[in-house]
């Protein structure tokens, strides 16, 4: 779609949920989340809607919510269970190969979003009782809580780098 709302096109046409969409840093590719196979899986496509894969493939948890490193060479996303009371942060090559595990809290770990320098992750998690707003390293390390109060935080974004 053109910034002014024209030229809007669908790229998928799944008979069940294609959403969470997330562009590659360079514009070729669109990583997103779709439930045409029964449950909730990471998918990539070309930026025209052509060359649509499976990345994931757990039939019994969801797969969703994936964000790009900012060079383009890793995908975040959260693995929950089907009920969505557990979820946990992995990363892995945009082929889909090379996952790994970042966080194994026992816990509701969710929406992940690479920092724009791509040397952290921010991420949600219910580990305290309500949900917070939590950093950690790209490889997983270093986990630490930055907000601490008694509502719910959610869905953490960075401000882009602005060149000085």
């Amino acid at each position: 779609m053109a910034a002014n709302g024209t030229d809007l096109r669908q790229l998928t046409d799944s008979p069940d949920a294609d959403g969470w969409a997330a562009w590659s840093p360079d514009g070729t590719r669109i990583a997103f989340t779709s439930r045409r196979d029964g449950n909730y899986e990471i998918y990539i496509m070309d930026a025209d809607g052509s060359e649509q894969r499976n990345l994931t493939n757990s039939s019994d948890r969801h797969d969703w919510d994936a964000d790009w490193s900012p060079d383009g060479t890793r995908i975040v996303w959260e693995l929950a269970t089907l009920d969505f009371s557990e979820g946990d942060i992995f990363v892995m090559d945009p082929d889909g190969g090379n996952v790994i595990n970042l966080t194994n809290s026992g816990i509701g770990d969710g929406w992940p979003d690479w920092s724009p320098d791509g040397t952290r992750i921010a991420f949600t998690s219910s580990r305290d009782g309500n949900q917070e707003i939590y950093l950690m390293d790209a490889d997983g390390s270093n986990q630490v809580n930055i907000t601490n109060h008694p509502f719910n935080d959610f869905f953490p974004d960075w401000q882009p780098m602005v060149p000085r």
